[in-house]
């Protein structure tokens, strides 16, 4: 089964970015998609990116090379990254619960925030713009992908 990984399935913002994770049914993958894209899209005109950039970024393998002021306005839009640019540990808690049905999963997602709610305490250039911790809450999420990834 195909299905979306944990950095959109958690979060819901790099819907386009990563692989697959398959602790979601269809169903479920199909109502995130359909509620994330939108808002990709939305931030990527705000930024100069297109479906096909987006794309591209993802079959190249190269998504975390894309603008982190695109990756903090989706963040920001599902607020995992709030007002003054730091990750929302609880939001993100409250969206993995929404999102993971087992338990097993739940818990590894956990597992997942309470690490990277480090980013919070890296020195970043832009403050409130939140650009940079998006970057290194990114890059801080996408090892763990391979917890969710599950061979059907």
């Amino acid at each position: 089964m195909t299905s979306l990984q944990f950095v959109f399935l958690v979060f819901g913002v790099v819907a386009v970015s990563l692989g697959s994770v398959s602790a979601f049914s269809d169903e479920e993958r199909n109502k995130i998609y359909a509620g994330m894209l939108p808002l990709v899209l939305e931030c990527s005109k705000d930024y100069g990116l297109t479906e096909a950039d987006l794309k591209a970024a993802k079959e190249s393998g190269s998504i975390g090379s894309i603008n982190p002021c695109l990756m903090a306005c989706v963040f920001k839009k599902i607020n995992v990254i709030n007002d003054k640019g730091l990750f929302d540990v609880e939001k993100a808690g409250e969206l993995s619960q929404k999102f993971l049905a087992e338990a097993d999963d739940q818990q590894k997602a956990t597992e997942v925030i309470k690490t990277c709610s480090s980013v919070n305490e890296k020195d970043v250039s832009d403050a409130e713009k939140g650009c940079d911790r998006s970057k290194l809450l990114f890059d801080c999420l996408l090892p763990f992908k391979a917890q969710f990834t599950k061979s059907r």
